[in-house]
């Protein structure tokens, strides 16, 4: 009864966000899977961003590449993998704060391109929503050292897996991805706050 009543609630807000969240009124999902499932670090630099529901992209997985210093580590990526699901956070945001978004992901340094996936949502809905993906993609094996994710950024991808009520195992999957044992600089965990800084 429960996952009717949700399905339901969730298609009226889809309903009336399809009316109100169309392009005419300014505003797109997004769809984040790394560090930007955290309601505390999307606002850093994308303060209109709501949270419309988790949400799920089909035949992709989710892997890191590419070293940041800031973060200290590797950052997330999608890469398509026929089988596989990556689960995220679907936002809405106004228009205005794309090219903001787009920088945050490094889309002007080459570092990630945006591109528009069908994501479904518990119940069966499926919308389009931006969300990015690395440029050099990893190939499928071991997570070397260059490859791994600082502990902050680990903490803040699984924070923000339960925050935005990601499936369980989906959860515990992230648990078993391992750290490079270093955190983020001190700028970074300073503006995410406790528990970070």
């Amino acid at each position: 009864m429960a996952l009717l009543v949700n399905t339901v609630f969730l298609f009226l807000v889809l309903s009336v966000c399809s009316i109100f969240c169309s392009d005419d009124n300014g505003t797109f999902f997004y769809f984040a899977y790394g560090s930007n499932l955290l309601d505390k670090r999307i606002k850093l630099n994308n303060p209109t961003a709501i949270f419309t529901g988790p949400a799920e992209l089909k035949d992709y997985r989710l892997d890191f590449f590419n070293y940041i210093k800031y973060w200290e580590g590797a950052v997330a990526t999608i890469v398509p993998h026929p089988g596989h699901v990556v689960w995220g956070a679907l936002w809405t945001l106004d228009k205005k704060e794309m090219d903001r978004l787009d920088k945050q992901e490094g889309v002007d340094v080459g570092l990630y391109f945006a591109l528009n996936k069908t994501v479904t949502m518990p119940g069966g809905i499926s919308v389009e929503a931006r969300t990015y993906q690395a440029t050099k993609l990893p190939s499928f094996d071991d997570l070397p050292m260059q490859r791994q994710p600082s502990n902050t950024y680990l903490q803040v991808i699984f924070l923000g897996a339960v925050e935005s009520k990601l499936p369980a195992d989906y959860i515990g999957s992230l648990l078993t991805i391992n750290p490079n044992g270093q955190f983020a600089n001190e700028t970074i965990r300073k503006s995410l706050g406790y528990p970070f800084y």
